[in-house]
């Protein structure tokens, strides 16, 4: 499931990038029927990735990964 950033303030990839690149708790929100959620970057466990979108743009898809030292890579 490709959860969902906001467009207004991360209009770009190289946006989203630079935002978590400055230390800035990214909300991100997951809208499965099932069981949709909101959760920060800050929230992120070691080790685990999601795939968001800026809905409902989706102009761009970036994997966020939190490594093990507690920073992100975004590809």
């Amino acid at each position: 499931m490709t959860m969902i950033v906001s467009l207004d303030r991360y209009p770009t990839k190289k946006s989203l990038k630079e935002a978590l690149q400055r230390g800035e708790n990214v909300m991100i929100e997951d809208p499965s029927i099932i069981n949709p959620r909101v959760f920060s970057t800050n929230e992120m466990e070691r080790g685990q990735k999601v795939i968001v979108t800026n809905h409902p743009k989706r102009s761009y898809f970036v994997e966020i990964f939190k490594d093990v030292d507690g920073t992100f890579k975004v590809k």
